[in-house]
């Protein structure tokens, strides 16, 4: 394969094309590739910035916006699956694009033509359900600081000064309440910015405020009472950290013949790995037609991977939080510009690192570029893939990997994905979070002060004076597309279950494995306690193993359920959290999790829906929907600033190879 590093111990190096692949892997770093200012090369590439003009033109030109119009977002509208299966490199392929947009107040959908440069559809978005919009926050937060009744509470607390006071319609929690139904509000949160430089400033608590963010009014303002100024919100840059240690040795990361994969602008080869991605705006890095390498023989594991939602949830009962719910994905591209934020070398990827950049659409229509969206490198873990030892022998693999990783920014979280593909045939997708955690003010300086079990220590934790972050719960669901050696697959639910040994036997019991396929939508709803523990295969029932039993590929992971309440609404309207596996026939417009417009959401949106049928699901062509959450009770060592805070899942062969696919990793020289 071209750019691998030779396993043969015995063979020298051409030294001068090392130097040009060294070269080329450092202007790499220095010069992106921009995968959206090409042409595209495969029928699931992402939108070039060429393609985003021909979307503004289209719109205009039959009437459909004008220059008030707001562009939300805009991405692949994806071919037919087996137009992309059946198409072959060189060969042409239709080009389409999903846009949503505001116009007049009222959100709509629509899937231009990128060639024929037509408009194919159009339609209202349902209960003016659309993303938030940059201008709908701007202008909440400019209401809520000239409502008389507002200025007089931040005058009883002492802030006369107005243009230090940020006020952001942080939340758009919809309960079903009476005063919200049909309506789009905001809770606000307002902040005290004077000294902040990094972080938000200092919570301002006790004014509840809500806006309406279609007439850009405030509904109604309530003052629970003044508390105690709060310290400046989440500040790390350095003149607040103050003297820094002494830094440690450097420890560089080099590949003198190059790395050892191959990009061809959406394609990525790699040991016996391939696999084409691409950036959305609103599902971050999309995998598809992942492949791997059998002995000469490409074989299907994936059509594609992608995240699906990512849901945050606060838990403290009064208002504002009450409605701190937000779902990332489905409501806020609009305003972060698309989910992937720009890498820094060297600490948000390291030395070797391959970087790629993308276009996204301003809310104006026009397309810009960010760069450094994804990156691409080769790493030495550390720690060995497979090892034993016997006395004098010893044999042990170096674990050497390839990610492919962004970074989400979404609000006061950053949250890291890595797609990371492994010698041995598996996959592990992992997820970790920082940033500054969600903090409120508090009634006592420090829990000494407080009374026992009251407010500050039921629903959040002290971080600094009179400062308490709030207890909440992150959810990651992914969409997986499974093609294990093709189409025709099966979920099988393998549980294990103690099995009681005769009184002959000295052992009394032992565990069995008792599998099922699950053959309805219904049946693959699934949870993993640990009081019954059982483990999820995608097998290929038409394709047989080395050994008897049917080609596949588990699922494993670990993840923390909802808590919630089954008649609290916020857990209605994410009903995708109700189990930790999903899965349904392939559909190409079930996408998301929690629907496709959750920011205003309807009870029951997305996987609930579409599961109601009861589809049949058992060898056909068919998507598993896995989540993995968990439960963040702050420490103040999570303050300023949290450290990465890692997740993961994996995806491992079973049965798909004859013996370990690791097995014949040479020695490191």
């Amino acid at each position: 394969m071209s750019g691998l590093r030779p396993n043969s111990r015995s063979r020298q190096p051409d030294r001068g094309a090392a130097a040009r692949r060294l070269a080329l892997s450092v202007l790499a770093v220095l010069t992106p590739l921009s995968l959206a200012a090409q042409q595209p090369t495969h029928p699931l590439d992402g939108l070039t910035a060429a393609e985003h003009w021909v979307i503004y033109d289209v719109l205009k030109a039959a009437g459909k916006t004008d220059s008030s119009a707001l562009y939300l977002y805009e991405g692949l509208h994806e071919p037919p699956k087996a137009e992309v299966l059946a198409w072959r490199p060189g060969a042409s392929f239709r080009r389409e694009a999903i846009v949503q947009v505001v116009q007049g107040e009222i959100g709509y959908e629509g899937v231009v033509d990128l060639v024929g440069r037509k408009l194919l559809s159009w339609r209202e978005a349902t209960k003016r359900n659309y993303m938030v919009t940059m201008a709908e926050t701007k202008a909440a937060g400019e209401a809520t600081l000239r409502n008389a009744e507002v200025r007089a509470a931040l005058k009883r607390r002492g802030i006369t000064d107005l243009g230090m006071v940020y006020c952001s319609a942080a939340n758009e929690g919809y309960l079903d309440g009476a005063e919200e139904r049909g309506r789009r509000l905001a809770r606000m949160l307002c902040f005290n910015t004077r000294g902040a430089v990094s972080g938000v400033g200092a919570p301002i608590d006790g004014i509840q405020v809500v806006v309406d963010l279609q007439t850009k009014k405030v509904v109604r303002v309530t003052d629970t009472g003044v508390r105690p100024a709060a310290t400046l919100s989440g500040e790390h840059h350095p003149e607040a950290v103050g003297p820094t240690r002494a830094p440690l040795p450097p420890l560089s990361v080099t590949q003198p013949m190059g790395p050892g994969f191959k990009l061809d602008q959406t394609q990525v080869s790699w040991d016996n790995w391939r696999f084409h991605f691409r950036l959305d705006p609103r599902r971050g890095l999309v995998l598809s037609q992942v492949r791997t390498v059998d002995q000469g023989r490409g074989r299907s594991v994936l059509y594609q991977a992608s995240l699906s939602e990512l849901l945050v949830l606060y838990m403290d009962p009064e208002e504002p939080w009450n409605y701190q719910a937000f779902f990332d994905l489905g409501a806020y591209p609009g305003v972060f510009g698309g989910v992937a934020s720009s890498l820094e070398p060297g600490s948000d990827c390291p030395s070797n690192a391959v970087y790629v950049s993308s276009f996204s659409v301003s809310e104006q229509g026009s397309p810009f570029e960010t760069p450094r969206t994804a990156c691409l490198f080769e790493r030495l873990t550390g720690d060995p893939l497979w090892r034993h030892a016997r006395p004098g022998i010893t044999e042990s693999r170096a674990r050497h990997d390839l990610v492919l990783r962004m970074i989400m920014g979404a609000g006061n979280y950053d949250y890291l994905f890595d797609w990371i593909f492994s010698q041995d045939g598996s996959i592990h997708v992992e997820m970790a979070a920082t940033g500054i955690d969600q903090v409120r003010g508090a009634r006592t300086r420090t829990a000494a002060d407080s009374a026992p079990g009251g407010p500050s220590d039921r629903y959040g934790r002290f971080v600094a004076p009179y400062l308490v972050a709030v207890n909440h719960s992150h959810f990651f669901a992914f969409r997986l597309d499974f093609d294990v050696d093709g189409q025709a697959n099966s979920l099988v639910v393998d549980r294990l279950e103690t099995e009681r040994q005769p009184a002959t036997n000295p052992r009394r019991s032992v565990w069995t494995v008792n599998s099922t396929v699950a053959a309805t939508e219904q049946a693959a709803k699934r949870h993993a306690p640990m009081s019954a523990p059982e483990f999820w295969r995608v097998i290929n029932p038409s394709v047989p193993g080395p050994y008897g039993e049917p080609v596949g590929y588990a699922l494993e992971g670990h993840g923390a359920m909802t808590l919630l309440a089954d008649d609290d609404y916020l857990r209605k309207r994410a009903g995708f959290t109700d189990y930790t596996l999903w899965a349904t026939p392939y559909s190409p417009t079930e996408l998301f999790a929690a629907g496709d417009y959750p920011t205003v959401g309807l009870a029951g949106q997305g996987l609930p829906e579409w599961t109601k049928g009861n589809r049949p699901i058992a060898n056909t062509d068919i998507v598993l929907w896995y989540t993995i959450g968990f439960h963040h009770v702050a420490r103040p060592e999570d303050w300023p600033i949290l450290s990465l805070e890692r997740h993961h899942f994996e995806i491992k062969p079973s049965n798909f190879f004859a013996r370990n696919p690791a097995i014949d990793l040479p020695r490191q020289p």
